[in-house]
């Protein structure tokens, strides 16, 4: 399981899910594309030193797939989301695989806010042929949105009938909404949750709130960048994932926002709504899977400080909508992000394509060592 992002936060939740599944005997492998001191990082800096780290990067996933893939014949299926499986599609078509993914290359390359150049002609052509033969070579796919299964399909001629949307889900038990309503005498306070600010749009949102010197708001701004506190924004640079210190964050604020420029489905976003929040996100990745616009928040277009300011301010000045839309917005994550049951689906297709279709075992959750 790839260890970048939001990816790191679903194999969690999926971890801990699976302990409860005494049938499954998982062996989990941590797939990093940077290990401090590693063998292919020494190598790089000794041989190539000018050489780009996606390179080394590719590298280091790659062998680390590799080394979990060693005991292979062991596995009655497999279940991955490693981006540097295209290397590994043989692998993939003699044991019963599920590949699990949010997005597809050609998703990723066509939104800017990811920083990348167009590939060259040669290894752009090589890229899509080795992603449609990793699709390929799967039992199933597990598409986190509607958006991802229509990329597959349209744009690499996946089977469509064997790819299951099933979107990560969240603890309902620990992300619940405040025991209590807020306290109505203080500022109206929005949050944003994302570790790469600027293509999460958090500068967007800092530029709507420096117009709003006559509203009683404040922005609360978790991120690991640098971002300067200023009058009515208070960042929080060290908060980590699922912990009580962001849960009571969330109970803290009135409004959820993410206006990405960038983003395939936004975890944070299907939190504060199971914490009970209202939430505004733009219009890219899957959010379509995750909002329903006008019911618990809304989709704003990507980059429009305008059509984002319309909207917090829709519900900033609308206490029982605001209200409204939070209960909204805890009903929709029973409805379709409990991890409980949507990890029920995943281990049921697991166990449906499995080459043994019933096994007795103990949970060894082993991790791989990582080598190299």
């Amino acid at each position: 399981m790839d260890q970048i992002a939001g990816h790191i936060t679903n194999y969690r939740n999926l971890r801990s899910a699976c302990a409860r599944e005494h049938d499954i005997e998982a062996s989990w492998h941590e797939i990093h594309y940077y290990k401090e001191g590693g063998g292919v990082e020494r190598l790089k800096e000794r041989f190539f030193p000018s050489a780009s780290t996606y390179v080394s990067g590719v590298m280091r996933g790659a062998w680390e797939v590799r080394q979990a893939l060693r005991a292979r014949r062991e596995y009655d299926a497999i279940l991955t989301n490693a981006s540097v499986g295209v290397f590994f599609s043989p692998v993939f078509r003699s044991i019963p695989t599920m590949i699990d993914f949010d997005s597809t290359p050609v998703q990723i390359d066509s939104m800017a806010a990811y920083g990348k150049s167009a590939d060259p002609w040669p290894l752009g052509r090589l890229k899509r042929r080795l992603s449609k033969r990793l699709l390929n070579s799967a039992t199933v796919l597990q598409a986190w949105s509607n958006w991802a299964r229509k990329s597959a399909i349209d744009d690499y001629g996946a089977d469509a009938a064997k790819i299951v949307v099933n979107p990560p889900g969240v603890d309902l038990g620990f992300w619940h909404p405040a025991p209590t309503a807020p306290l109505q005498k203080r500022p109206f306070r929005i949050l944003f949750v994302g570790g790469d600010f600027r293509r999460k749009g958090g500068h967007h949102l800092l530029d709507w709130h420096s117009t709003q010197s006559a509203s009683p708001c404040d922005l609360h701004i978790v991120t690991r960048e640098d971002v300067e506190p200023r009058p009515g924004v208070v960042v929080y640079r060290d908060m980590k994932p699922n912990t009580r210190e962001l849960l009571q964050l969330y109970h803290d604020c009135d409004l959820f926002v993410l206006p990405s420029l960038g983003e395939c489905f936004g975890i944070a976003t299907v939190e504060a709504m199971a914490a009970g929040l209202p939430v505004i996100a733009s219009d890219v990745g899957g959010t379509a899977d995750i909002i329903d616009p006008g019911r618990n928040g809304y989709i704003v277009p990507a980059g429009s400080v305008t059509e984002l300011g319309s909207a917090i301010e829709a519900i900033m000045g609308d206490t029982a909508r605001c209200n409204r839309m939070g209960v909204e917005s805890r009903h929709i994550a029973e409805e379709r992000f409990d991890l409980a049951a949507n990890a029920r689906t995943t281990f049921a297709q697991l166990r449906r394509i499995a080459r043994r279709p019933s096994v007795t075992v103990v949970d060894r959750n082993r991790v791989a060592s990582n080598q190299g």
